[in-house]
């Protein structure tokens, strides 16, 4: 019989809220959601990409994607351009403003890291990521009806 009081599930869940409302705090000045800030990550490492595309990579519905961007889009952060190759999609692309906040956005999740890792030894932490790595595989395999 499972533990409803002592699961990895429970753990995991309450760590992911609790973070969640750690970064919505330290990232309310900046006008971004902890729904969004992922968004501009991705846009980090590939800047100019489509909907779909931001879609597909952060495992995240349209809907979803297209309430982000419209978001960080009124806050200044992206802008949306037409898609050269397909006009009913498009791209989307940092502007100057949300390519200066990087850092601060980087040290919020640096600092998040910091708390969640706290008294953990290096072995620890590569373990745990690698656990989480395999937990975060099964369930998407799961969704996707792949299990």
């Amino acid at each position: 019989m499972i533990d409803l009081q002592d699961n990895v599930g429970k753990y995991i869940s309450l760590s992911w809220r609790h973070m969640q409302a750690y970064m919505a705090k330290r990232m309310e000045p900046l006008n971004i959601g902890v729904g969004q800030y992922v968004y501009l990550f991705r846009l980090y490492s590939e800047d100019g990409q489509s909907q779909q595309s931001l879609s597909d990579e952060l495992l995240v519905d349209k809907a979803a994607t297209v309430r982000a961007i419209n978001k960080l889009e009124e806050a200044g952060y992206v802008v949306r351009k037409p898609d050269p190759a397909d006009k009913r999609s498009f791209q989307i692309f940092l502007t100057d403003k949300g390519r200066n906040i990087r850092p601060k956005l980087e040290e919020i999740v640096e600092d998040v890291l910091v708390i969640l890792l706290k008294e953990m030894s290096v072995e620890e932490r590569e373990l745990l990521k690698r656990l989480m790595k395999q937990t975060a595989g099964n369930i998407v395999e799961a969704v996707r009806g792949n299990s």
